[in-house]
């Protein structure tokens, strides 16, 4: 069984469970959607494209308070920029380069958020459906 080392688990991306923008820090716009996040990277949904090798500062406003936060900054290197033939828009990817370690926190709190909403999604669709299905062995023995 190969088991994932500290540097592997860092790069694990948790797809976005509910819609969050990113605003620029210089023009306080937003600039994009966040679709997926890691500790090290983001995957960014934005109107127009941006420019790659570019280093943006930016913010996330939370919905709830996170680790006492409403808010979380950092860095982000934008290293490719696509369109996107599914939606019209542009996808792009980030590196992360975060000013505190509290806001790197914030962000590993936020990515397991994500991770119990969509395990949540999945037992909730399960459990329906194990309660209308029957196994064969018990509709046999159920008479």
């Amino acid at each position: 069984m190969q088991v994932a080392n500290q540097e592997r688990q860092q790069k694990i991306r948790r797809k976005a469970s509910t819609p969050l923008l990113v605003y620029d820090l210089h023009t306080e716009l937003p600039m994009g959607q966040i679709l997926d996040m890691s500790a090290k990277g983001m995957k960014l949904m934005t109107e127009d494209p941006i420019d790659v090798k570019q280093v943006y500062y930016l913010k996330i406003p939370l919905d709830k308070k996170i680790k006492k936060r409403k808010e979380v900054f950092f860095d982000a290197e934008c290293r490719w920029c696509k369109l996107s033939d599914e939606t019209g828009w542009y996808n792009s990817g980030y590196v992360l380069r975060f000013p505190s370690p509290k806001d790197a926190e914030v962000i590993r709190e936020l990515m397991h958020v994500w991770m119990a909403d969509e395990t949540g999604k999945f037992k909730s669709k399960t459990s329906n459906s194990a309660g209308k299905k029957r196994g064969y062995f018990r509709k046999i023995f159920s008479r």
